[in-house]
């Protein structure tokens, strides 16, 4: 953890609104005297920010309050970030581990396959998914998971093929290691602060995928939101209520500015080569 004390000082900001981010979805609707799906009868649809009624960020077409629903809407959006990023982790990590340490026509043969799928284009492999097994807040995590482990099975791959050249490898296998026992002991933890930089910079991807789907209607249904579809939501009627663009659209822009900032961060320290 000593890395951590030489994070620049953005990188440290960055840190804090991250955690401020994600404490104020958890506890920020709770807060709220209104459900993020309840209409207030009693107000103005389509109501401006207000101190009066407690509709602090206003009200959506529907009279609902803007407040609880982008708080809720960041509930889903980073929860989607990181169970999509713990997929593709999971996946992209095996898939590049093995093919570096196997080598050969198998390695050959495996990244050929993740080229045939990188040519297959994103959104379709979505609909198709929604069309065999219907939409659900759980298929959308697999879906981007299951799409985005691409690119952390070639970066693995390449950090594999690169430890497997160093002298501590040759003596594992002199020794007598089989590979998998190769794998687990010396190849995975000279990979982990790859995968933990790459992991940083995979979270907000896989936000900005969402959110894309949800821009679409192709992510979370009704009741559920997130910050993607309420950014659809505003931008139709971003004429005569900006606030409902403009307040789930600077929590995204935040989210995003904070993760990447980190993770360029977490790079440079954790690599000195690429500084």
């Amino acid at each position: 953890m000593i890395w951590l004390r030489s994070l620049p000082l953005a990188a440290r900001i960055a840190s804090l609104v991250l955690c401020a981010i994600a404490l104020l979805t958890l506890i920020g609707p709770w807060l709220s005297p209104w459900a993020f799906d309840a209409i207030d009868f009693d107000g103005a649809w389509s109501a401006a920010p207000s101190l009066s009624d407690r509709h602090w960020f206003g009200t959506d077409a529907l009279g609902r309050d803007l407040f609880a629903r982008t708080l809720t809407g960041g509930r889903v959006s980073l929860l989607v970030g990181l169970v999509g990023t713990l997929v593709s982790l999971l996946i992209g990590v095996a898939y590049g581990a093995i093919a570096g340490m196997l080598g050969g026509r198998i390695d050959a043969l495996m990244m050929r396959a993740v080229d045939i799928l990188y040519a297959l284009p994103f959104l379709f492999l979505v609909i198709l998914l929604m069309v065999l097994f219907g939409r659900h807040l759980l298929l959308v995590f697999a879906a981007i998971g299951c799409v985005n482990w691409l690119d952390m099975a070639r970066v693995v791959r390449g950090e594999t093929l690169a430890i497997k050249q160093r002298e501590f490898i040759a003596a594992a296998e002199v020794s007598g290691l089989d590979t998998s026992a190769i794998l687990h002991r010396h190849v995975l933890p000279n990979l982990l602060g790859v995968i933990v930089v790459y992991a940083t910079l995979t979270v907000p991807q896989v936000i900005l995928m969402e959110s894309f789907l949800g821009f679409l209607g192709l992510g979370v249904q009704a009741p559920a939101t997130s910050w993607g579809a309420l950014i659809s939501e505003g931008a139709r009627d971003m004429e005569t209520a900006p606030w409902a663009l403009i307040f789930p659209a600077a929590f995204l822009l935040a989210t995003l500015l904070c993760l990447n900032v980190l993770g360029e961060a977490l790079r440079k320290a954790l690599d000195p080569r690429r500084r």
